[in-house]
């Protein structure tokens, strides 16, 4: 299971999407689709993609979402998951090479590139969590995938998920302000049905 879940190919539509333009009505320049699609070489080739997972039973008692040890208070993940037998959490990153090279990049006062790199990580950390859902979704029936932050999943539950997913061993942190490093990194979780 999961064998070409770390395959990320970033695709130049993507990127312009993720840049903010409007694939069917911004008109690139050559110079510029050249960065573009040279920026997406180099980053294909220092991506380091990661993920680690998690399932557990469903408990519920009261309000309360119980996977393991870990507990979650939101009436979104418990509408979510309502029907769940199980829930499936993941964290997945592409690898600190593109913040890395986005510093340097700013440092240098390129902000067109940085700005370039850092959509190109975007791209490609969500790549990996649609492909790690894909792979899931070939032998169950899942819910959407909700993430730490959204609706009323408030974020200071983020460390004690990122704790049930062991995000540590694969060289996720988390700061004072609950933001996680790498920063091209998402963490989710879905029912299985």
């Amino acid at each position: 299971m999961m064998n070409n879940v770390l395959n990320i190919k970033i695709k130049f539509e993507d990127v312009l999407v993720r840049m903010g333009a409007n694939k069917y009505r911004t008109k690139i320049n050559s110079n510029i689709e050249e960065i573009i699609l040279e920026s997406i070489d180099i980053a294909q080739k220092i991506f380091k993609p990661k993920f680690a997972t998690s399932i557990a039973d469903k408990k519920i008692e009261g309000n309360k979402i119980i996977l393991d040890n870990f507990v979650i208070y939101s009436k979104d993940i418990f509408n979510l998951l309502k029907n769940s037998k199980k829930v499936f959490g993941m964290v997945a990153t592409v690898g600190s090479s593109i913040d890395e090279k986005v510093t340097a990049l700013q440092n240098e006062n390129n902000t067109l590139s940085a700005y370039i790199y850092d959509s190109i990580g975007s791209v490609a950390v969500e790549q990996l969590v649609n492909n790690i859902c894909n792979e899931i979704k070939k032998t169950n029936k899942t819910t959407n995938r909700f993430s730490v932050g959204y609706g009323d999943w408030t974020i200071d539950n983020q460390k004690e998920f990122l704790k049930w997913l062991a995000a540590d061993r694969i060289g996720i942190t988390l700061s004072n302000s609950f933001q996680m490093s790498p920063k091209k990194t998402v963490s989710a979780l879905l029912g299985i049905l």
